[in-house]
């Protein structure tokens, strides 16, 4: 079987979905044997391709060198999931001057609200592969910096602007 993104999900009346219903679909994307043949992992940097998308919802496959990451950032107001579906991810967010780690591997996810602050990087040797949801799309990102006085905003990234 194979794969190829496409921009056909949803339809009129969807436009709202729960943290359990982003996880199994995240889930449902992950099972698919074939998922990661669709991005080039090769390189040594981050890539990710767009598996699919609507107004209200948007799907994401990502790959993930060794020692790669994200930084501090969140979503704005969009909610999410993001499923590990292979390779180990090490997810930390922060509560106050309180960092909480949390280990991801293949099959394992987590579901999360509008503004969720986070941190994501690959812990292992090899490359990770996940599928993330957001919705509503993703329409832009806050990037934080950890400082003696907890977390601060260094930028704010907008679709169409910064990436």
């Amino acid at each position: 079987m194979t794969l190829t993104p496409t921009r056909t999900l949803g339809s009129a009346g969807i436009d709202r979905f729960s943290p359990a219903q982003l996880l199994r679909t995240a889930r449902l994307f992950a099972s698919d044997p074939d998922l990661t043949t669709l991005i080039d992992h090769q390189s040594g940097e981050r890539r990710w391709v767009e598996l699919d998308s609507s107004p209200y919802l948007q799907i994401w496959l990502l790959s993930w060198p060794a020692g790669t990451g994200t930084g501090w950032h969140d979503h704005g107001e969009s909610a999410g999931a993001f499923l590990t579906v292979s390779g180990t991810l090490e997810e930390q967010t922060s509560h106050g001057h309180r960092h909480i780690h949390r280990t991801l591997t293949g099959g394992q996810g987590r579901a999360f609200t509008p503004n969720h602050v986070h941190n994501v990087f690959n812990v292992g040797l090899q490359t990770a592969f996940s599928v993330h949801l957001y919705a509503p799309r993703l329409t832009r990102m806050t990037r934080y910096a950890v400082t003696s006085t907890g977390l601060q905003v260094t930028g704010v990234d907008q679709v169409g602007v910064n990436w």
